[in-house]
């Protein structure tokens, strides 16, 4: 049983959802701040960033996330709750510092988890909290509330954040985070209107004209792209001889994550053939014959207003 405040909160989220399958996707996002300032809860104006003088006052709740880098908890800043990251291994002290600089970066946007302030000599940072959790999370405690359109916007938000990331201010970056579905899954947070926004950015290289290799050790599995593998089979691995790729890495695994948020309900069995032309591109063993991610977003929105705005109900014949 939902103890009462999760309740209210789900129940909110449903009307909230309701609302912005009416209204345009655009007044349903959050509305950020400049550079340097940060909009949370309660809040009607922006603040800059808090300093480490005023994120040493934060009050620590529980652990919330855990992982090689850092460690999450949730928290207080006065009546407004955050989510306090610290780093975990000292080891990863470059890769904790190379995300909160990511985030930096790449704010403010609607497609990165808003960060509220960072004291690099404590080693910590704060972002915004999300209720919902990451999508894995979400969409357990959602299911049954969930619509085939609710399920699809979220393979539209995630491709979105995509488009976002390989055409950043920042250049073009690749989610390297993202060797299993469910690691990838676990990178995005869910927010109250149910959008998707990016939390982890400690592996988000830029990709130059040479490309980038993801991590340092091999990596397998049906999950990630072709050129992600080892190519030399009967040679152990070397990370200097690995051949770089680029973002096209991304795109293949955009059928696996959007499937995956459909479900296997036979009506989400049938829409999916809706989906299979342009999945099947992102499954090209030739990375430069991918579709690029701006590409499968305006894909999958010409198939949502074909479906879901023009067509006014599913019958058997239109899936």
């Amino acid at each position: 049983m939902l103890a009462k405040q999760e309740y209210a909160y789900l129940t909110l989220v449903v009307l909230v959802v309701l609302l912005c399958n009416i209204l345009p996707l655009s007044l349903c996002s959050f509305t950020n701040c400049d550079k340097g300032f940060f909009k949370i809860g309660n809040m009607t104006d922006c603040h800059p960033w808090l300093t480490c003088k005023e994120i040493r006052n934060v009050s620590i709740g529980d652990l919330i996330g855990y992982g090689a880098v850092k460690q999450v908890y949730k928290a207080h800043w006065g009546n407004e709750l955050v989510s306090f990251n610290a780093i975990n291994n000292i080891e990863y002290l470059n890769d904790f510092r190379d995300g909160l600089e990511n985030l930096k970066i790449l704010s403010p946007s609607n497609f990165i988890v808003q960060l509220v302030g960072s004291c690099l000599e404590e080693h910590v940072f704060l972002t915004e909290y999300y209720p919902l959790g990451d999508i894995l999370k979400a969409l357990s405690s959602l299911q049954e509330m969930l619509s085939l359109k609710d399920k699809f916007l979220f393979c539209i938000r995630y491709v979105e954040v995509l488009v976002f990331l390989h055409g950043s201010p920042a250049g073009k970056r690749v989610m390297c985070d993202s060797s299993t579905l469910n690691k990838t899954l676990e990178q995005y947070l869910v927010t109250a209107s149910l959008n998707l926004v990016l939390n982890d950015a400690d592996a988000l290289p830029e990709v130059g004209k040479e490309g980038i290799v993801c991590g340092h050790k091999e990596l397998y599995g049906s999950f990630i792209a072709p050129e992600q593998k080892w190519p030399f089979s009967k040679e152990e691995f070397e990370e200097k001889k690995m051949i770089p790729y680029d973002e096209k890495s991304d795109i293949w695994k955009i059928s696996d994550v959007c499937n995956y948020f459909l479900g296997n309900s036979e009506e989400s069995k049938a829409f999916k053939y809706h989906l299979y032309p342009i999945h099947l591109k992102c499954r090209c063993k030739t990375p430069n014959l991918r579709p690029t991610a701006s590409e499968v977003l305006e894909f999958y929105n010409e198939v949502f207003y074909t479906y879901f705005l023009v067509t006014k109900k599913f019958t058997k014949e239109d899936l």
